[in-house]
């Protein structure tokens, strides 16, 4: 059984470093001097048998023998050896090895063989493996550096609460970095590397469980294991740890030859985003964003709402702020009487009273100290505001410093989120650049960059207020899976929706004709007008090869339409096999939708929801969450649309059954999660939102279905 208790990798009595080198270049001596210059208190064991001494540390010939406790050993040597050295980690008693070197996997099947041996070893030695290929980590709090590189080098980071994982060593490092410019204290740092044993679910997971980090950093490339980071995050949500992540690697996969919609409308970076939004990770797009987001986080302040204030002596930053607020659905509200009669007292009348707030040019004066307090106590008392943004666009000096002292002296009971916007350069902003820094106030380089960090605190705000819902896994009734079939396979029409009824998955009134040669004739149960289509595993895209004919009126055009589709089929694909004419009940009151299931290999089960027919692929007007999910997420589905507006109506058009479409996402969740090592792909194209009291009808469906046995 694997370690999962890195306290001893973070906090360890002694490190041995093998493979050091006198050399400067060489990452061994980096990690000596590193651990030298910070006054680290264990005992530091450098290891090769060419030298007696490294900079004044006696430099043992193997770990053998070195007769003090050591649990952590950094090896910077060739590939080839590293298996051996983590059989003597095993038997020195040594529990965590950092291989910050390459030329495993990455290299080709040679390296691969070694790294196979190198996780085998660390397997029956109870080792933990760092890496390989990273520059390591550092317990900034106690001066543990197990590194080499750019993280062992100035500038130096402050203690503080923030744990970071990073899976880019440089560009990690150097968010990071630009954090630490910033003011924002590090607890822990783990460059991860390769993670060939110890994943950046391991990690995050101490993170969680750590009680000194109250933030978590990640710069991610990917991750292995997706569920598991899901459960990791949903317990940092509840335990009111903020995960601010950088997901690079993004960019949208080729167009994938599928049989479904729902594969070629999702890319992998689409579930990340899903899973990130579901779960209350906040997601940054750059280091500024980061930096930001870290500041904006560590008073704890929660915002209740998306509903702001700001107030500024410079009218265009707030003209700025304005059209970035509606890009990030932030609203400006009004003010109550009261607050705007406060303000009446202590705003010159050339000023603004109405929401953005406008102080007039040159209001940050020393005579005005207590009344720019005042205005900012009225509008954090007031009941409508959420937030409140603070624009010193051009305060420098002593200037900066009196609207400081007034901003953190401003009585905020509520403790109402305040962020600043300074547009001067440090060197005329560090004296009160300071004091925001000491009152844990984020001071932020545009209007633009303050509506993001208000935004997307409101957003974790929410998460967090609705935490005890979205960390609550969704009950589920073990319905009988028993219809699926456990060979990989395209299930036609007919067969699809057969499975989706049994999960309470509303599907259109259909009847299968088998004995091709009967005359066709439309049954008792159905009425004209009514579809007619092919039914074949074979034929993926009916409508492509004249396999679907609409509108059909009476029984002289229905025979007509079944020639044409026999005709149209042995033309084109004379060896496909036919299992028969589905009749179809026509259904005209309705908005096209689809909703599909993609089983994705680092997730799991994701359903797609978006608009359909020509929006489908011209558009892509859809959203995702991870499988499943509750009522309350299949509603944000639905609202997140950018053409959500036409479900509650247009243009005299009567509002849309959301209330049945809602309980259809959701079922259509738990159907993916259950059938999870059943099917690949689903896709249920067009799903038709009747008007409200009318339902929702699945139109089509295709399924696609797995090996059972190979899946597991």
């Amino acid at each position: 059984m694997k370690n999962t208790d890195f306290s001893l990798m973070f906090n360890p009595r002694g490190i041995a470093i093998v493979g050091a080198n006198p050399d400067l270049s060489r990452p061994g001596r980096q990690t000596v001097l590193a651990l030298d210059r910070h006054g680290f208190k264990g005992g530091i064991y450098p290891v090769n048998p060419k030298y007696t001494e490294i900079d004044k540390y006696k430099c043992y010939p193997s770990l053998s023998d070195i007769s003090d406790v050591v649990d952590v050993a950094v090896i910077t040597l060739p590939a080839a050896i590293v298996p051996k050295v983590i059989e003597e980690c095993g038997r020195k008693g040594i529990g965590f090895a950092v291989v910050v070197g390459g030329g495993f996997r990455e290299v080709g099947l040679e390296g691969a063989e070694i790294e196979r041996e190198m996780l085998e070893a660390a397997k029956k030695a109870n080792v933990r493996i760092i890496g390989p290929n990273c520059l390591g980590y550092k317990n900034v709090h106690d001066n543990v550096f197990a590194c080499f590189g750019s993280i062992t080098r100035p500038p130096d980071l402050i203690s503080g609460p923030v744990s970071a994982l990073i899976q880019s060593g440089g560009y990690g490092n150097s968010m990071v970095v630009q954090c630490g410019y910033a003011g924002i204290g590090f607890r822990y740092l783990v460059a991860s590397g390769s993670e060939s044993d110890v994943k950046a679910t391991d990690i995050l997971q101490a993170f969680v469980d750590d009680s000194k980090t109250k933030i978590i950093l990640l710069y991610l490339e990917g991750i292995n294991d997706g569920r598991e980071f899901v459960s990791i995050a949903k317990k940092a949500l509840a335990a009111g740890k903020p995960i601010v992540v950088i997901k690079s690697g993004n960019t949208r996969q080729g167009q994938r030859v599928a049989a479904s919609h729902t594969a070629f409308l999702t890319s992998s970076y689409d579930i990340y985003h899903s899973a990130f939004k579901q779960y209350g990770v906040i997601e940054v797009l750059d280091i500024g964003d980061a930096v930001d987001m870290l500041q904006t986080l560590l008073n704890g302040n929660l915002a209740r709402g998306r509903n702001v204030a700001v107030m500024s002596g410079s009218g265009g930053s707030l003209v700025n702020f304005s059209d970035a607020a509606d890009d990030y659905q932030l609203n400006l509200g009004p003010l109550t009487n009261q607050t705007r009669d406060t303000l009446r007292q202590y705003i010159p009348s050339i000023g603004s009273l109405i929401n953005p707030i406008d102080l007039t040019a040159g209001y940050q004066k020393k005579e005005n100290s207590d009344p720019y307090r005042k205005c900012i106590e009225a509008v954090l008392a007031d009941p409508g505001i959420d937030q409140l943004g603070l624009f010193l666009a051009t305060a420098g000096g002593e200037n900066l410093v009196r609207a400081a002292d007034a901003i953190v002296g401003a009585h905020n009971p509520e403790k109402k989120p305040i962020f600043i916007f300074s547009a001067f350069p440090p060197e005329l902003t560090a004296d009160g650049a300071a004091i925001f820094r000491m009152a844990q106030i984020p001071f932020l380089a545009t209007p633009r960059r303050l509506a993001a960090a208000m935004s997307k605190l409101a957003n974790y705000s929410a998460a967090r207020f609705n935490s005890n819902r979205i960390v609550k896994d969704c009950l589920i009734s073990n319905t009988n899976l028993i219809e699926i079939p456990n060979i990989s396979i395209t299930l036609d029409e007919y067969t699809s929706k057969k499975i989706l009824k049994n999960f309470d998955i509303p599907v259109s009134n259909d009847f299968l004709f088998v004995d091709l040669a009967d005359s066709i004739t439309l049954p008792i149960s159905m009425k004209y007008p009514v579809a007619l289509k092919v039914v074949s595993n074979e034929i993926h895209h009916k409508s492509d090869v004249g396999g679907v004919k609409l509108g059909l009126l009476d029984d002289l055009s229905l025979k007509k339409a079944a020639n044409e589709i026999f005709e149209n089929i042995k033309n084109k694909f004379p060896e496909v096999k036919i299992s028969g004419l589905l009749v179809s009940e026509m259904i005209n009151d309705g908005l096209e939708t689809i909703i599909g299931v993609v089983n994705d290999k680092v997730f799991g089960p994701v359903v797609t929801f978006g608009l359909g027919g020509i929006f489908t692929e011209i558009m892509r007007d859809t959203t995702y969450r991870l499988a499943p999910f509750d009522i309350a997420t299949a509603y944000e589905m639905i609202g997140e649309l950018r053409g959500s507006a036409l479900f509650s109506g247009v243009r005299g058009s009567p509002p849309l059954d959301i209330d049945s479409l809602a309980n259809a996402l959701v079922n259509v969740s738990e159907f993916a999660w259950q059938a999870r090592d059943r099917i690949t792909e689903m896709d249920l194209n067009p799903v038709l939102v009747r008007p409200k009291g009318y339902g929702v009808v699945v139109v089509d469906a295709l399924i696609i279905t797995k090996n059972l046995v190979q899946s597991n």
